[in-house]
């Protein structure tokens, strides 16, 4: 066979085995003219070069789809590849980092919703109309239609609607929180699946790979055994020793 150079890394191989330009891809026409712009296209390239022009196709496929991936994937794939861990205690690390005011918020927002304060603050109401109508019925400090109650009963809904509000906005942050943890969680599962998966696949074909090995070694044997039974007095090489496949 003759031999010809590459038109990239002018080394001299098969002219058999040269890439014509004509039957490359577009995309890897365009990825050779950007590190070449000199080559012209009229000769082939070696298979050496193709596979590396084939590789930085592939490379560019993945970064863009990286690129298309939120802030969260990203943080998934490089747990993923650094094996860190992703689950952790939300509530645990959230109540740490608590100041003074979102506890009493919280506790408020617990006392506030609990049958302890309806039945506490049910009693003091009729406690207060009680004594105003009966006990001081001469001189009522807060006579009907209880215009001081009225007053004290806005000034508390208006001072607990807020806190209360503050607690559930705390409240939805951490489920929001939560939320994002178990969609990393779930993510990165994914990915763990489909990796094992992949190695799973790749084993089945390893083993496949060399159980045809093997059989073909079988069919060798037999054939130089029969040949001997045949002809005894035939001299027939020894079969070379088996040798494991390479994948």
């Amino acid at each position: 066979m003759p031999k010809v150079t590459c038109s990239l890394c002018d080394s001299v191989v098969e002219g058999r085995t040269l890439a014509s330009p004509q039957k490359l891809e577009n995309r890897i026409i365009d990825l050779i003219k950007q590190d070449r712009p000199e080559w012209e296209g009229k000769r082939g390239i070696c298979a050496h070069c193709l596979e590396q022009y084939r590789a930085k196709k592939f490379i560019g496929y993945l970064e863009a789809e990286y690129q298309k991936l939120s802030e969260l994937e990203h943080a998934v794939v490089s747990k993923v590849t650094r094996r860190g861990r992703v689950s952790k205690l939300v509530h645990q690390d959230m109540d740490t980092q608590m100041t003074f005011g979102e506890h009493v918020a919280d506790r408020v927002a617990q006392f506030g919703g609990s049958w302890r304060f309806i039945s506490l603050f049910g009693g003091i109401l009729v406690i207060w109309m009680g004594v105003n109508v009966w006990v001081l019925a001469s001189h009522p400090f807060d006579p009907y239609p209880f215009i001081l109650l009225n007053l004290v009963l806005s000034t508390l809904a208006a001072l607990q609607a807020p806190v209360i509000m503050m607690s559930q906005n705390r409240q939805a942050h951490k489920d929001r929180v939560q939320a994002n943890q178990d969609y990393e969680i779930n993510l990165m599962a994914e990915i763990e699946i489909r990796d094992l998966h992949d190695k799973l696949d790749s084993l089945r074909f390893k083993q496949w790979h060399e159980l045809w090995h093997i059989q073909k070694r079988q069919i060798e044997l037999l054939e130089h055994l029969c040949e001997r039974q045949a002809n005894p007095e035939a001299k027939k090489p020894v079969p070379t020793p088996y040798v494991p496949p390479e994948l």
